[in-house]
């Protein structure tokens, strides 16, 4: 299996498509895995992309032993693992979690194009709350108990507690620093998510210069991957970039 060591630990990852092809990094959502962005790898695999797949830093089979999680720090290993296998200005797509080290990476220059899926860009007050283990055992038992299959490496609980308290201490992005973005940037949002308020992704979308929104109709926040109205608008939008359609340059021109 491929790991790659990082400050202290090793993340976990797999490959699929061409090695020699434009590279695209696929990030997964909060108590997820990388294997939850299959769907969307497999919808753009015909894009001939090379395509990798990450469990983030405490989740799946990447450890983290420092215990503690924060966005600058996950984004850091995403970097290094970039920096490691090669990836020259990657595209990326992120869900929630992934999303937001997605802002990150593109806030410091680091991608080519990003796709924001379900993503906040402030911080939730009630992130204790909504990720507290024994809250989550009382509103699905057999969810919980997944998270204890899924999550080799770092105890699920341990892992829920750590993202529940960086995410309600968190600053949030500085929209100066939104407003410098560079990457061609797609924003998809569903109309009815129950985490991440439609407000936040319309705000994302208005400060990163010439992104996209799409917002799918009466859509919650863990549907995007399995809606084919959204999928079909990250799909396009990738498209488009490999055929350098509506890139953004360095110079501020849109060709």
């Amino acid at each position: 299996m491929p790991y790659l060591p990082v400050a202290g630990t090793r993340l976990f990852y797999t490959e699929s498509g061409p090695a020699n092809a434009r590279p695209m990094l696929l990030l997964h959502a909060a108590l997820q895995t990388g294997e939850s962005m299959t769907p969307l790898r497999d919808l753009l695999a015909p894009l001939g992309l090379r395509l990798i797949q990450v469990d983030l830093r405490g989740h799946g089979r990447t450890a983290n032993p420092a215990r503690t999680w924060s966005i600058p720090g996950m984004a850091d290993d995403i970097a290094a693992l970039a920096a490691e296998l090669d990836l020259k200005a990657p595209l990326l797509a992120g869900y929630s979690l992934g999303g937001m080290l997605g802002i990150e990476l593109a806030r410091r220059g680091l991608l080519s194009a990003l796709v924001v899926l379900a993503s906040r860009i402030r911080p939730a007050p009630r992130g204790r709350e909504s990720f507290d283990p024994a809250s989550i055992r009382s509103r699905s038992p057999q969810w919980a108990a997944t998270l204890g299959e899924r999550h080799t490496e770092v105890a699920w609980e341990e892992l829920a507690t750590g993202l529940g308290e960086m995410l309600a201490t968190w600053p949030g992005f500085d929209p100066g620093e939104l407003g410098r973005i560079a990457a061609p940037t797609l924003v998809v949002q569903g109309e009815k998510d129950q985490m991440v308020s439609l407000r936040q992704a319309e705000a994302l979308a208005a400060l990163v210069p010439g992104a996209r929104l799409y917002v799918a109709p009466s859509a919650g926040h863990p549907e995007l991957l399995y809606r084919a109205d959204a999928m079909a608008q990250v799909y396009e939008f990738v498209r488009d970039q490999l055929n350098g359609v509506g890139c953004i340059y360095g110079d501020g021109s849109l060709q």
